[in-house]
């Protein structure tokens, strides 16, 4: 039986040149459905886990990450969006507002055992977007990135 420090999950980019393993078990999965989410990942909405910097741990392609300091948030704070500069994949996001907290893409961890437990901005979800049962956050609510 492994103990939550011994897990790690192995991540990468579309094109593999990026890859992380991460340590531990997320504290929160969301899923998130604001304008800006959906157009950084060209999708109805995003999905992630949140955890703490230090439990991420780049293994490759650090000099392929891009940076992205995305100003026009909900919640007024700056969210800096991480993607491959190669395939653009979307990897990580951050926020100087909350230097404690670091997102990953669930899509680009290769071991889904990870389920969205809340929503953010429900209220901007496509009609057509069915999500399993989550603990929504109200309209005006910021994410905290």
């Amino acid at each position: 039986m492994s103990s939550e420090s011994s897990i790690q999950r192995l991540g990468s980019c579309l094109c593999r040149q990026i890859r992380f393993t991460v340590l531990g078990e997320p504290y929160s999965c969301a899923v998130c459905h604001c304008i800006n989410c959906k157009k950084s990942g060209g999708s109805a909405f995003s999905t992630s886990a949140f955890f703490t910097p230090d439990k991420i741990i780049l293994t490759a392609g650090q000099e392929l990450l891009r940076k992205y300091d995305d100003n026009d948030t909900t919640s007024g704070n700056t969210l800096t969006r991480e993607f491959c500069a190669n395939c653009g994949s979307s990897l990580f996001m951050s926020s100087p507002a909350k230097p404690e907290e670091i997102t990953v893409s669930l899509d680009a961890v290769e071991d889904h055992a990870w389920v969205p437990h809340r929503e953010t901005r429900p209220d901007a979800r496509c009609p057509w977007v069915t999500i399993h049962k989550t603990e929504p956050k109200a309209k005006d609510e910021p994410s905290g990135l």
